[in-house]
């Protein structure tokens, strides 16, 4: 489904076992004929066999191949540096990051599953800037399942009522503009609580942090997905009520995903757990403020010239994005523009920490205190920027 190599296989498998071979169209010619069967529906003519194997083949792609269906045919709200309004949902390198992550875990549950040993499913913790499209592709990666897989358990919560709402209308606009050859049959839909697919068996429970009783005990679930999460108000109500129901599968998906809010609390110490590999089924994964080049950049004036501690931030940002995303990043003068106006209204502000939190660079960073304590803020990013990044060496002994 998410893995390049994995999908290839199953089609492979699949246009086997019932003689076909499967075409991937354009989206420009998928929209073309979506509409020509949509006026063949509304009139009532009778489609060809052409046609008819047309929708045949969107259906096996769309189910196969995440990468398929979100292209083509997923709808989602555009964010404003893409023009707003209605749209397919076009990756950003921020999206894409998660869905490598994805993919590579994958390969690795089926490499387990087919040496016959036990499968940890695609467990992701996700600790990010602001505003980088993590919700919307944990969205689209929850109602790909469910929508084309029969018998998925789906489960998915946030802080409060209206976040949950948030999350129901983003998954029934996904839904909403599917085309019919698509758009399986819904059999029970109660706005924020559940939403069902009769014929496939398939369900999306909706929850929040603030309810009484616990988040999913007493079943289990396929598919998962939380935001907002260093924001529940219950600490660790995640680890005791609702990790433990997640089944061993290949076919398991769960991601967390917030911006963190402070220092010391369950979120910060569960997830540096997770990064430093002491949680053995989830995977970590940082996404920084710089890694999508549409948001966060400034044009700069001609003779603008930055000052020390952006150098300082540009330096950090080179040394710390290998290990951050898999890369060097060389931050270009818009971004650093970007960071150091956006940083000093902070200053101006007296929020500094919470500036260094939604943007940050490094996981480090991220975490701030929410209260005030001995050294302020900016001390603390300067003694921040002038650390580097360690370099490993050997000891050699020498005879005289």
């Amino acid at each position: 489904m998410y893995s390049k190599s994995i999908t290839q296989t199953q089609i492979e498998q699949v246009e086997h076992a019932k003689g076909l071979k499967l075409v991937r169209y354009s989206p420009s010619k998928v929209w073309e004929v979506r509409k020509l069967l949509e006026r063949k529906l509304d009139s009532k003519k009778p489609f060809t066999s052409e046609e008819r194997a047309f929708q045949t083949n969107e259906q096996l792609l769309c189910t196969l191949d995440y990468r398929y269906f979100a292209n083509r045919y997923c709808k989602i709200i555009k964010d404003g540096v893409d023009g707003g309004g209605l749209g397919t949902l076009e990756l950003w390198e921020s999206q894409k990051a998660v869905l490598k992550l994805v993919a590579r875990l994958e390969e690795q549950c089926w490499e387990a599953k087919n040496r016959e040993e036990p499968v940890d499913g695609i467990l992701i913790v996700l600790n990010k800037a602001r505003q980088l499209g993590a919700t919307m592709i944990s969205r689209s990666l929850i109602m790909h399942r469910v929508l084309f897989w029969n018998h998925m358990r789906g489960f998915s919560a946030s802080v409060d009522e209206d976040k949950v709402l948030e999350l129901y209308e983003r998954d029934k606009r996904i839904y909403d503009n599917l085309p019919f050859y698509l758009q399986p049959e819904i059999g029970f839909d109660k706005k924020a609580e559940h939403l069902t697919f009769s014929r496939l068996d398939s369900s999306i429970l909706y929850q929040h942090g603030k309810q009484q009783s616990g988040l999913g005990q007493g079943r289990q679930f396929e598919v998962s997905h939380f935001t907002e999460a260093a924001s529940f108000p219950y600490p660790r109500m995640l680890e005791h009520d609702y990790f433990p129901t997640i089944p061993q599968s290949p076919y398991a998906f769960c991601l967390a995903e917030s911006t963190p809010q402070g220092r010391g609390n369950w979120w910060h110490t569960w997830t540096e757990k997770v990064r430093m590999g002491r949680m053995a089924r989830w995977a970590y994964l940082f996404v920084p403020v710089y890694i999508e080049p549409k948001k966060y950049r400034r044009a700069p004036p001609a003779n603008w010239v930055p000052e020390p501690l952006t150098l300082e931030y540009a330096r950090k940002v080179e040394e710390t994005s290998p290990r951050v995303i898999g890369s060097t990043f060389q931050p270009d003068r818009r971004h650093l523009y970007w960071w150091e106006s956006t940083r000093q209204e902070y200053v101006e502000m007296g929020s500094l920490a919470i500036f260094l939190t939604n943007y940050a660079a490094t996981p480090e960073e991220s975490f701030q205190f929410s209260t005030a304590g001995a050294l302020n803020p900016e001390l603390i990013e300067q003694l921040r920027a002038d650390v580097t990044e360690p370099v490993s060496y050997e000891f050699s002994r020498t005879t005289a």
